[in-house]
């Protein structure tokens, strides 16, 4: 959990939310629609919260718990609409932006950063 707080730290600060965004929006068609009249600025900010708590609920804080449920609950499909299918495609775009910012990214680094990620995750998509 270190070395993904770590990694974290190394990019947060450093286009880690734009370059995300530029990847994930060019990933998948179905995509752009969802961000239609989305304050980029905002986004970004709620995506670097969203990293934080997903690093918390890996590491099994209480905080990350009701943060990765509220983001289940407003991610669902009764709100947001996101499918599923859509969160794979999520990761990857993650890890990209990771793996083009952080100087020390490695595949161990990246399994690590996809276990963390998972976690989190697998609770939103049950909640879907």
């Amino acid at each position: 959990m270190n070395e993904v707080m770590q990694s974290f730290n190394r990019v947060r600060n450093n286009g880690l939310a734009e370059r995300f965004y530029e990847i994930f929006l060019e990933a998948d068609p179905r995509l752009k629609p969802l961000f239609t009249n989305t304050d980029f600025k905002r986004q970004r900010d709620l995506l670097i919260h969203a990293i934080v708590m997903l690093i918390e609920y890996a590491d099994g804080k209480p905080l990350g718990e009701m943060a990765i449920r509220r983001l289940g609950e407003l991610h669902s499909r009764r709100k947001m609409n996101v499918t599923p299918d859509l969160y794979p495609i999520w990761v990857d775009a993650m890890v990209g932006a990771l793996a083009e910012l952080d100087s020390e990214f490695s595949p161990d680094l990246e399994q690590q950063w996809r276990n963390v990620m998972q976690k989190g995750i697998a609770v939103m998509v049950e909640m879907n």
